[in-house]
């Protein structure tokens, strides 16, 4: 009788659809013969090195496929994890090249590319597109929605595609969740934020952008809490301010503020203390004031006895 592989339906439902098709078959066929690399990489027609990626890919995940138990336990992964991408594309055979288009996903990206180009794709162009799957470790469905970001841009060239692609590489993007969230962040938040400080004809520099991700991607505030401290700051300083906007929203974070409600309540609660210590302190100037007229009118006035001041000065003059 086969022996039979427990795998829990969380594992099922939050990972096999998230991992490239190619590495779901290596995990499970590993799983099923408990075999080496070049065992399973003969079996299932594709390279040593697929299968070595495919391992390595479970085994970052939390899944060590080769030391697996049959009763697994998940993983949290944190999100965008950055990535160091080897500094030099590898170069595959045309034999190499013709082999993996065997597998349909292969084929698919293929066809999707021609059509979203708008050209037949050379020897080279196969070579780059399959280079971001194999090199890069991109699923297809990732890939597509690149190529689809790229040419909307009216950006079709291939070494402009390639600069993309390795930058959403080291970004971490592996799934298609993540990479609509970068788009998101990239066009509809880029151009807000920078709508807010009044500068909405221009792209970040490199050093705004890192402020952007940090308060849309780290902290994970709302796009229209971001937008109020922008337009905050530029009303404190006068002009495009990113640390002090930061301050602004490290601040909220803190708050817990998720959106503009909560921002109401904060400058609420904020003119409310400002108006208590405003009246404290004229209390406190009424209550000086009031002391010093008390004092005034609690002064013991001096008594003279004006019958003897005439007297003495009578006295005086008769002396003369």
């Amino acid at each position: 009788m086969a022996e039979e592989i427990t795998i829990p339906i969380t594992f099922i439902e939050t990972q096999l659809p998230k991992a490239p098709p190619l590495y779901v078959t290596v995990f499970l066929m590993t799983q099923a013969t408990k075999q080496n690399a070049a065992e399973i990489a003969k079996k299932l027609e594709i390279l040593e090195s697929d299968v070595l990626k495919a391992w390595q890919y479970w085994e970052e995940k939390g899944y060590p496929v080769k030391q697996m138990p049959k009763t697994m336990t998940q993983t949290k992964q944190p999100e965008f994890i950055k990535k160091i991408v080897p500094s030099q594309r590898p170069n595959y055979t045309q034999a190499e090249i013709n082999m993996y288009m065997k597998h349909k996903d292969i084929q698919a990206l293929f066809r999707s590319a021609e059509t979203k180009l708008g050209k037949t794709l050379s020897y080279n162009d196969m070579e780059m597109l399959f280079s971001f799957y194999d090199w890069l470790g991109l699923p297809i469905d990732v890939i597509e929605i690149l190529l689809t970001y790229c040419t909307s841009r009216n950006k079709r060239g291939m070494r402009y595609i390639e600069q993309v692609a390795i930058a959403w590489a080291e970004e971490g993007i592996d799934t298609a969740e993540k990479a609509a969230q970068y788009l998101k962040i990239r066009t509809k938040g880029y151009r807000e934020i920078l709508r807010a400080f009044g500068q909405g004809q221009r792209m970040p520099i490199p050093e705004e952008e890192k402020y952007i991700k940090k308060w849309l991607g780290e902290y994970r505030l709302p796009l229209e809490v971001v937008v109020v401290a922008c337009e905050r700051t530029v009303l404190q300083t006068g002009g495009v301010n990113f640390p002090y906007a930061n301050r602004i929203l490290s601040d909220w974070k803190k708050a817990g503020v998720t959106n503009k409600e909560d921002i109401a309540k904060l400058d609420e609660a904020f003119a409310a203390k400002k108006a208590q210590k405003k009246a404290n302190a004229q209390t406190q100037k009424a209550t000086i004031q009031q002391q010093k007229q008390n004092r005034f009118i609690n002064y013991t006035q001096r008594e003279w006895d004006y019958a003897e001041l005439e007297r003495l000065e009578q006295q005086k003059q008769n002396e003369w």
